[in-house]
């Protein structure tokens, strides 16, 4: 295989990301020019059900991307586990999107299943291999044996010709010993093994400025994921609550109150800054219709989606 460095490979998935169907809206519309995409997993069930559909859907209400789950890996897509990776990345194509990143369990790393998993993204045609979390980890020599072995997984990644990256959640914000966890990530993982997802959720969670983070870590972060919440009255705010985001209620540690994109307090336009000087290449919006089977859910899930995507076309940044 012909070895492509980093810088290239950076490159390349710039010029592919613009490359999209001619009826797609344009590139420009959208913060940085990146396509805007969103995350499969708040809609698993749906797009278990009916993946071509789901992705028109999408596309209908203005996405050009989409970040995909190991349908082995995941038992919400399950039922898609036999589809061939070849067949994943023409209906991804034939709708006019692009699938530069999937998601995987920690288990799908391991010898016995990292060279199918490698095997799979190849197929799909991948170039991220995101890694959704780590193994349960509660002291930093826990942590230091998990950067160890993502030293050795980002590097097999490397030689299969994609990149390992790895999806922040809320721990990684911690401090242990008074050393944040991520902090220590950064220091212990080599740059060229591994890239990183933001998601909004764990920072906005542990008062991390999103932005300047990203800003003061320059090509480290390949990605984001979108997610807003509103934190304090807004000024001249009416008093009446909004109607319910879609999801339900938080979970332990989660920011309260998670809506669409442009409907909380998150200032985007510092998000956005700081997401081009980190170097940022794609980024994604996570909403999740929980119960799935609850119709109303489902409905304000994807108006959430809609509502989040009509946003981000008008911001300018």
């Amino acid at each position: 295989m012909q070895t492509v460095s980093r810088r290239q490979f950076l490159g390349s998935s710039l010029a592919a990301a613009g490359a999209l169907s001619a009826g797609a809206l344009s590139l420009e519309a959208y913060p940085l020019g990146l396509p805007l995409g969103f995350q499969s997993y708040g809609v698993r069930e749906e797009i278990a059900k009916d993946f071509p559909g789901k992705l028109k859907q999408a596309t209908a209400i203005g996405y050009q991307s989409v970040e995909l789950c190991s349908f082995k890996g995941y038992a919400g897509f399950r039922p898609l586990a036999d589809l061939k990776p070849a067949d994943i990345r023409k209906i991804v194509q034939d709708v006019g999107m692009t699938a530069p990143s999937s998601h995987f369990q920690w288990r799908e790393f391991d010898d016995a299943t990292i060279d199918q998993s490698i095997e799979w993204s190849k197929g799909v045609g991948l170039q991220y291999m995101t890694m959704s979390m780590a193994r349960h980890a509660t002291t930093m020599d826990d942590w230091k044996q998990i950067f160890e072995l993502m030293n050795k997984y980002g590097e097999r990644i490397e030689k299969a010709g994609m990149i390992l990256g790895y999806h922040t959640h809320n721990d990684e914000w911690k401090k242990i010993d008074g050393v944040m966890v991520f902090d220590q990530m950064l220091r212990s993982i080599d740059p060229k093994n591994c890239l990183y997802q933001l998601d909004m959720g764990g920072t906005s969670a542990n008062g991390i400025d999103t932005g300047d983070y990203m800003a003061s870590h320059p090509d480290r972060f390949f990605s984001l994921h979108l997610k807003d919440h509103r934190r304090k009255p807004l000024p001249g705010v009416a008093a009446a609550p909004p109607p319910p985001p879609a999801g339900g209620q938080p979970g332990p540690g989660k920011v309260p109150d998670s809506r669409a994109v442009g409907q909380g307090d998150t200032d985007w336009k510092s998000v956005f800054a700081g997401a081009k000087k980190g170097g940022i290449r794609n980024y994604f919006v996570e909403i999740e219709a929980r119960p799935p089977d609850d119709p109303k859910q489902l409905a304000a899930c994807w108006e959430a989606m809609k509502v989040s995507a009509e946003y981000l076309r008008k911001l300018k940044v």
